[in-house]
């Protein structure tokens, strides 16, 4: 399912491009009740293009998956590890994680 690309100037990301299993987490995690695939793409591809760009996930979100790089959401709710592509400049957001509720 392609969504399209939020564009970043962040060191070596200039472009995040969400996995399928990406798009289908922040609809489970967010609250996104309108149907369809547009208001979820806008939604994530809005937050992804405002994430600081990190090799260090927060500390609620350290798994035994490691990633080169982290798109930590400005609140630091929502993260997205992210996997380099062969295009040079895009990586790949594999899943969205969000901050447990206390």
């Amino acid at each position: 399912m392609r969504v399209g690309v939020a564009r970043l100037e962040h060191g070596p990301v200039q472009e995040i491009v969400p996995s399928t299993h990406c798009v289908l987490r922040f609809r489970q995690r967010m609250p996104i009740r309108s149907p369809g695939v547009q208001p979820v793409a806008r939604e994530l591809l809005d937050a992804l293009e405002d994430c600081d760009v990190s090799a260090w996930p927060p500390a609620w979100a350290v798994s035994d998956r490691p990633a080169e790089l982290w798109a930590t959401s400005r609140d630091g709710d929502l993260v997205f590890p992210l996997q380099r592509t062969d295009r040079p400049g895009r990586w790949l957001a594999v899943t969205c994680l969000r901050r447990p509720r206390r």
